[in-house]
């Protein structure tokens, strides 16, 4: 299969190197020092046990438009680069090539839609982590890893989804049964956005946050917030979802924080639009307000583009 890998990140980079391995042809996009690596000896991806697997993609640019013709198109990128981008994938699109996303937040189906017809985009939700360890290396931290992905009515079980599932699979890439992939888009979607503003917006890790009164019943009404926005635009979220999400969170690892809160950090651009922004902004177009998210937003609105 061909297939076109739009970003070389964690998820980019796992997905790549196992589609590789497995016969595919892969168009790579990638940039700066970790292109340049990966041009010259491959991408490597390291496994939680310390074993390596090498890759070499059969193309890996920075320049969107060279990317070849492709039935699949992986995005794989931060939120906050999508729009700029989706102009420049018509090539790789091509005339039936399908899009497939795994960013944070819950736009970037309809925005594909949008620009390539709605039965050219899909649903996905990615549950790994990974990141790049070095230029050309990615390192998968923890065991569990899965991709999930279905149309935009949240089905699995209409073209093209069964059999981009099997090349999945015969990549040795977990790809499990959805009910409804609308379902799990926003799931996933209300604990992010939780941990996200908590662990960004105090500057903290989970642990702290949950030991603090205040932020730990923050980060019960970032729960509900999401999740009566996620009603308010027809996502059937089941009764327990807000309790779910909470012991969820509250049983990772103390020391946990979102990307958001390590790319603030870092002085990275920040996906806040896409996250508490996304909720406040999609709340006020349903008639439902979000002021805590609204808040998380402004607090980090300064940061959305990194340290100047």
């Amino acid at each position: 299969m061909r297939i076109a890998v739009i970003g070389a990140g964690g998820v980019g980079g796992y997905l790549a190197e196992r589609l590789i391995e497995a016969g595919n042809e892969v168009a790579l996009l990638a940039r700066g020092a970790h292109l340049a690596a990966i041009r010259e000896g491959g991408l490597v991806l390291e496994a939680p046990d310390g074993s390596e697997r090498r890759a070499v993609p059969a193309l890996a640019t920075d320049d969107p438009a060279g990317l070849p013709a492709s039935e699949l198109v992986i995005l794989a990128v931060k939120g906050q680069d999508l729009d700029a981008l989706i102009p420049r994938l018509g090539t790789a699109m091509g005339e039936t090539g399908v899009a497939l996303p795994f960013l944070n937040g819950v736009e970037a189906p309809g925005l594909l839609a949008n620009a390539f017809g709605r039965n050219r985009a899909l649903i996905g939700t990615a549950r790994i982590s990974a990141v790049i360890a070095a230029p050309g290396r990615v390192r998968q931290v923890t065991e569990h890893a899965a991709f999930a992905f279905g149309d935009l009515d949240g089905r699995q079980d209409r073209a093209p989804v069964p059999a981009l599932r099997q090349a999945f699979r015969a990549a040795a890439i977990s790809a499990p049964d959805c009910a409804d992939m609308r379902v799990d888009l926003w799931r996933k979607f209300v604990s992010l956005t939780a941990i996200a503003g908590v662990t960004a917006g105090a500057r903290s890790d989970l642990g702290t946050a949950l030991a603090t009164p205040e932020l730990r019943a923050l980060l019960s009404d970032l729960i509900a917030e999401t999740v009566a926005v996620a009603t308010a635009r027809g996502v059937r979220l089941p009764a327990s979802v807000a309790a779910e999400t909470f012991e969820f969170l509250a049983n990772l690892p103390p020391e946990m924080k979102a990307s958001l809160a390590h790319d603030l950090e870092a002085g990275k651009a920040l996906e806040i639009d896409w996250l508490s922004g996304a909720v406040a902004r999609l709340g006020a177009a349903a008639g439902v307000p979000a002021p805590r998210h609204e808040t998380i937003a402004a607090l980090l609105a300064p940061h959305r583009n990194g340290r100047r």
